[in-house]
């Protein structure tokens, strides 16, 4: 009896521990990646709209389009471990700016941004920002100890590379 005591003092604590800690994790998350590539700014930005080709991400089973109208889309982005995310277009300037909220997924929400700078040599520089936010507790220690988003923000620019390579 007094170990099965012992144990739910152990397991009331650490659930404790994880809530205090997210408590005081903040609630948003940013990263940022940059990046070149021997590409014009035009060519990039085609490839960053085009939801319908997506054969070249590494991480993803299927794109599915909700919605179209006027440039602005929805669309879920199904991952090969099977999660769904789902997105709306917010701003698109061509050649220079595309965005996008996650407005649905695992607990959180958030906002992508990717800005293309030409290059003196004809080329692009790419910065794509990340922002996520969640207000559970739980997820937010999670998140960190289990998503890497700038890992997730290196394999996109991988594969946008590769693409860019190949087209």
């Amino acid at each position: 009896m007094a170990m099965l005591i012992y144990f739910l003092i152990v397991v009331v604590g650490i659930f404790v521990l994880v809530l205090i800690t997210g408590l005081l994790l903040p609630g948003e998350r940013v990263g940022s990646r940059q990046c070149f590539y021997n590409a014009s700014p035009e060519k990039v930005y085609n490839v960053l709209i085009n939801n319908v080709d997506y054969g070249y991400r590494s991480d993803l089973k299927e794109i599915i389009i909700l919605e179209s109208q006027d440039g602005i889309e929805v669309w879920d982005e199904i991952a090969k471990n099977g999660s769904v995310i789902r997105f709306k277009t917010t701003r698109k300037e061509p050649f220079s700016l595309y965005e996008f909220d996650i407005i649905k997924a695992n607990g959180f929400t958030g906002h992508w941004k990717g800005e293309l700078e030409e290059t003196s040599t004809g080329g692009t520089h790419f910065t794509s920002t990340e922002t996520i936010r969640m207000k559970n507790p739980f997820l937010k220690v999670l998140s960190y100890l289990f998503f890497d988003l700038e890992k997730f923000m290196d394999t996109y620019q991988n594969d946008l590379r590769t693409k860019l390579c190949s087209a």
